[in-house]
């Protein structure tokens, strides 16, 4: 079982990782962090004092990335920067390099991967040095910065999150309050390769499953979600005893029958009517001029049991009951004559009740019905009912096609407001907190088999030209990089408009900087 007994097995690639790496440093998810570290010299007379102060301002240079390593640890490349002030005013910069240890979590609040940096750990720092600086001096600064560094990425950023909500906790049909939402639980965090990662979770006070067993199914494509039957037992279980949606319906509608169609009944009606209306005596011609059919139903609804089979086939069972009820009037005129019809003494129309029925609380059993698991638009997983097979038990005596027609009726009633099989909330759908920046998922594989729903997706963004602080112009003419505050930047048409998070990156796509706002770039 590739979800390992859990609910829900939620697995991301180390590619979509670095791809959110990424978006949170281009939207401002790692801060510049600054302050001041005093150099540790006793006896220092007051009028120098200033001057053992070495202030400091510590940011990324560029998106970290994340490793995987082949212990199945994680580490974190960091390109850093550092501003540092010095006797009490001379400013310069440095950038170094840092592996750091980190590791991946799960949070059950936001259902949302993160990496803590709460056991951060410097390895390296390697100063790229232009200026020259004595030995002495590079050691201190070395010192500072790996201070600054590890106090930036353990107590001032802490954490950061780097994925999209993999699944929503509100269900479809609820009404409002926390107590309707799915409870989450048991966030067990496993690295499984040199390329994934994976999350075991599992709802509503269910408290199961073997980390040890969790096997990688994403199948090289970005996030993998895996749903235990068992955990869509126990969602669909949940909404029954909570949705709004409506467990019960009273549905009316009038028919008119074709005469063609009910032939054979007419003649029998036309004896009949005749016999009432003129006891043999005279001659009378009997018109139908309509036939029609007042019928309506109230229909209820029970929980109906599911089974997951091989090749998404789902085995479904229910009951419905029904009250029915059923009336059939026919309109028609009578022309009397005497004298062997020679002389019309009278004409009269009529509309009579000549069926008027009734049944109450008839149970209909559903068994054998089949349906398959889908995903709908709102990226929820559904069942669709692919075949089922209705037969109401109507002990009517009436007309055939008059009761075939209420019964089709009943059943395509049925069909139409039977309420959704609803196994699990939308998975990987939201728009990053306090950004614009909204995330979408495109499914690559659903695959069902009698244990549980497998989906493998990749992630999409969109809106990241908003935070990105490049912009380069991809018409041929120009391939000019621009900051996006330069006045430059805002006179690229939009369909020419390309953006960017780190510069390196865009100079390597061939953009040449800008002559006001990037000079240092500018090629000429």
């Amino acid at each position: 079982m590739t979800t390992a007994g859990y609910d829900v097995m939620a697995q991301i690639n180390e590619i979509l990782i670095n791809k959110f790496m990424k978006i949170g440093f281009c939207i401002g998810k790692f801060p510049t962090f600054s302050g001041t570290y005093t150099l540790p010299i006793e006896n220092v007379p007051e009028s120098l004092q200033e001057f053992m102060d070495i202030g400091y301002e510590v940011s990324l240079a560029k998106a970290p990335t994340i490793d995987f390593t082949a212990d199945l640890s994680m580490m974190m490349d960091v390109r850093g920067q550092a501003k540092f002030t010095v006797l009490g005013g001379i400013e310069f910069e440095l950038e170094a390099e840092f592996r750091v240890a980190v590791k991946p979590t799960f949070d059950q609040v936001t259902r949302m991967f993160r990496i803590e940096f709460v056991e951060a750990v410097i390895e390296d720092v390697e100063l790229n040095d232009t200026y020259n600086l004595p030995a002495n001096v590079l050691d201190k600064l070395n010192e500072i910065l790996g201070i600054a560094m590890k106090e930036y990425l353990t107590d001032e950023i802490t954490s950061i999150e780097l994925s999209p909500v993999l699944f929503a906790l509100d269900l479809p049909y609820m009404p409002p309050g926390d107590e309707n939402k799915l409870s989450i639980g048991l966030g067990n965090v496993k690295v499984l390769n040199s390329s994934v990662m994976a999350a075991a979770v599992n709802l509503l006070g269910y408290n199961g499953g073997n980390v040890n067993a969790i096997t990688d199914f994403t199948g090289g494509n970005h996030i993998g979600l895996g749903v235990n039957e068992n955990g869509m037992h126990r969602v669909y279980d949940f909404w029954w005893a909570r949705t709004t949606h409506p467990k019960s319906v009273t549905k009316t509608e009038t028919h008119d029958f074709d005469m063609p169609s009910i032939v054979d009944f007419m003649d029998e009606i036309v004896d009949w009517v005749v016999a009432v209306a003129t006891l043999g005596l005279v001659d009378v011609d009997i018109d139908i001029d309509r036939v029609w059919a007042e019928y309506g139903a109230n229909i209820r609804f029970s929980k109906f049991d599911f089974d997951l089979k091989p090749g998404n086939t789902v085995q479904l069972s229910g009951s419905v009951s029904a009250d029915v009820w059923l009336k059939v009037y026919i309109k028609y005129t009578t022309t009397t004559s005497i004298l062997w019809g020679a002389v019309d003494v009278d004409e009269t129309t009529n509309t009579v009740t000549v069926f008027d029925v009734r049944l109450n609380g008839i149970t209909i059993d559903i068994e054998n019905a089949e349906g398959t698991v889908s995903i709908n638009e709102d990226h929820q997983l559904m069942v669709d009912i692919t075949d089922l097979d209705i037969t109401i038990p109507l002990p009517w005596e009436l007309p055939e096609v008059i009761l075939d027609y209420v019964v089709d009726w009943l059943v395509d009633q049925i069909v139409v407001n039977m309420p959704p099989i609803v196994l699990f909330p939308a998975i990987i759908s939201q728009q990053i907190p306090d950004t614009s920046v909204t995330v979408d998922a495109t499914v690559e594989s659903l695959e069902i088999n009698e244990a549980e729903a497998l989906i493998t997706a990749n992630i999409g963004t969109s809106n990241m030209g908003s935070y990105a602080p490049y912009v380069a112009n991809r018409n041929p003419e120009s391939m000019e990089l621009h900051k996006r505050e330069c006045e430059w930047a805002h006179r690229i048409a939009f369909r020419n408009r390309v953006y960017y998070c780190e510069l390196e990156e865009a100079l390597a796509a061939g953009y040449d900087g800008c002559a006001y706002c990037l000079p240092e770039y500018n090629t000429g």
